[in-house]
């Protein structure tokens, strides 16, 4: 027995040399892809080409830079609008309006603006007096134009709402009174310049009534009657000069 364990123990180093110099081969493995069949180690399943996506050209230059999108059209400007016109403006159009159907929307906007004051209440006074004019209540017309004279003196349609009122109640001094202030505050009124002319027609002021009459007129050419008066006026002043 220990004969034969001594051969065993000396026979180890042939043995471990013989590892040593054949070489290793997976084939030799159990189990392993024998190398001289059809396959020769290449996958058994292999992606159908046809069912991955179509490559685009290579260039070589990395990530594909997006198509440069065409320029948008400039959006148009639109035109500045027009700053509105100055009373001075309006003034010089009336005076050269062609006819009466020319000049009366110029005479709406300046009579528009002249009923602004400044202050709202002011101006509500204002439209509440011309609505009791409308409706013929001229009592109450008269009591709220007083009114709005005091807490307004420098709004001049103030005083000529008072004026017109004073005039059809025949109190011709606070009529000619407040035609006065008026036109200290508004000298271009030319319907006051007109009321004023026919107030001193009326006095038999006719030398004053004449220019008041051809100051309206120069202003606004088209004052319903106007004419009729200057044509008069001016045959009783001259003959009275001769």
């Amino acid at each position: 027995m220990r004969q034969l364990v001594l051969s065993f123990v000396l026979t180890l180093p042939l043995a471990s040399g013989a590892w040593g110099q054949i070489p290793f081969s997976p084939h030799d493995l159990p189990g392993a892809p024998d190398a001289t069949g059809p396959h020769q180690g290449v996958p058994d399943q292999v992606p159908d080409l046809q069912l991955l996506p179509p490559r685009g050209p290579d260039t070589g230059a990395g990530p594909a830079t997006p198509a440069p999108q065409a320029p948008q059209a400039a959006t148009p400007q639109r035109p500045v609008p027009k700053p509105p016109e100055t009373e001075d403006q309006l003034l010089a159009k009336l005076a050269k309006a062609a006819d009466r159907r020319g000049a009366r929307p110029i005479e709406r906007e300046l009579e528009a603006r002249w009923a602004h004051s400044g202050s709202p209440s002011a101006d509500l006074l204002l439209k509440r007096t011309d609505q009791a004019m409308e409706a013929m209540d001229f009592d109450t017309a008269r009591q709220i134009a007083q009114k709005l004279t005091d807490i307004a003196p420098n709004f001049a349609e103030a005083w000529h709402r008072r004026a017109t009122l004073a005039a059809h109640k025949e109190d011709y001094e606070d009529a000619i009174s407040s035609l006065r202030h008026t036109l200290a505050l508004q000298p271009k009124n030319f319907e006051a310049l007109a009321e004023l002319g026919e107030i001193l027609d009326e006095y038999n002021d006719k030398p004053h009534a004449l220019e008041a009459y051809r100051q309206a007129k120069a202003l606004d050419p088209f004052i319903d009657g106007v004419d009729d008066r200057i044509r008069e006026l001016s045959k009783a002043v001259e003959g009275q000069g001769i």
